[in-house]
């Protein structure tokens, strides 16, 4: 035999052998007994999600941060895709209203394949042992092809931590966690509709003529203002003594605003934004109890509004935004409102104008005040 021919053989074996000794495909080790997916689509493949649920009336289910009360009734509700502009509807009749997509993100993902922890072999008895005869909860989800898989939720398991399913067309009784079944229920009991909506305006609506005295208190310290029509001036209560108010150059255009504070909206809307929708418990922002409270009385009704820390403004990464001198900026206050879980804010300059009026109230000249 030829000696080159007899080195390239060599030369392969030795390549084959080393392939194989890298590979080892007797060391693999076998393959788990997992269960298998109940199905397996691709997500943006979904065009179509029905559901209907029933449930026990009295139930609960805790969707985002709502807890939903289940009446017992059927509800069913379907949602379609714009498969023009891949935008995702509501649909209710002849009614369609887009998602609110910050509710309904990643939902057909969840829906593409659940991964059930356990198959609990085949049942065709006793279904309403574990809510599914009939099922709680019916789902239909359709593909772009025509293709339909529908599946039925049904009790949670004894540990609450899973809940009974089965898929159309099989006998096998599945378990899946329950917070994903929980998810799926929510789209039933709680659809992610837009949330309407804070009204505009002001924290209340009086005419600045009709005042007849305005309190500030900041942290105890609390001094009284009211006026006097016939001398076109104000007073204030200061140590038990009316002293007449030496009107800074700000007075004029604060004192309506206290007649009809601002009330705003959200974070997108022109004028105004609240940070938090039910908030005002939380001891950082000083609202409870209130630093500031404003008590403004007219002759039929009086209303109050609170003011509390200052709220620094912060870049993406959540680092203070330093002014030119490297102080931290502070553009608003948090307020807020008697029996009102919101926290919405004031302007920075209002707010520290209002509290000087308990602090150093403007009697004398000159005057020490933004």
């Amino acid at each position: 035999m030829n000696i080159r021919l007899t080195i390239l053989l060599v030369f392969v074996l030795v390549i084959f052998g080393a392939l194989a000794l890298y590979f080892r495909p007797w060391d693999r080790p076998e393959p788990s007994d997992e269960p298998p997916w109940a199905w397996r689509i691709d997500d943006d493949a979904i065009v179509s999600v029905e559901i209907t649920h029933r449930g026990q009336a009295g139930d609960f289910i805790e969707c985002s941060d709502d807890n939903i009360r289940v009446t017992g009734e059927e509800l069913s509700i379907a949602y379609d895709k714009d498969l023009g502009r891949g935008k995702w509807y509501i649909v209710q009749g002849d009614e369609r209203t887009q998602v609110f997509q910050d509710k309904w993100a990643g939902t057909p993902l969840i829906l593409s394949g659940p991964k059930p922890n356990r198959v609990l072999g085949e049942t065709s008895e006793n279904q309403a042992q574990y809510g599914l005869g009939p099922p709680e909860s019916v789902i239909k989800i359709t593909e772009e092809t025509g293709l339909s898989h529908e599946f039925w939720l049904g009790n949670k398991t004894p540990d609450e931590e899973y809940s009974y399913m089965r898929v159309e067309g099989s006998t096998e009784l599945f378990t899946v966690p329950e917070i994903w079944a929980r998810v799926v229920k929510c789209l039933a009991v709680n659809p992610p509709f837009y949330p309407p909506p804070l009204d505009l305006g002001y924290f209340y609506d009086v005419d600045f003529r009709d005042i007849q005295e305005l309190e500030v208190t900041h942290k105890g310290e609390t001094v009284t203002y009211t006026p006097n029509p016939t001398e076109r001036t104000w007073y204030a209560n200061v140590d038990g003594e009316q002293v007449r108010v030496r009107a800074p150059g700000w007075w004029s255009l604060q004192l309506p605003w206290y007649a009809q504070p601002s009330k705003p909206g959200g974070p997108e809307t022109p004028g105004g934004w609240h940070v938090d929708e039910d908030g005002i418990d939380d001891p950082k922002y000083g609202l409870t109890p209130p630093e500031t409270v404003v008590r403004v009385s007219t002759h039929e009704e009086t209303h109050e509004f609170y003011i509390g820390g200052e709220h620094t403004e912060v870049d993406r990464e959540g680092n203070p935004i330093l002014d030119s001198a490297g102080n931290t900026q502070v553009l608003v206050r948090y307020a807020g409102l008697p029996d009102d879980p919101i926290v919405y804010v004031i302007n920075a300059v209002r707010a520290e104008r209002t509290i000087c009026l308990a602090t150093n109230p403007p009697v004398e000249l000159p005057y020490d005040c933004p």
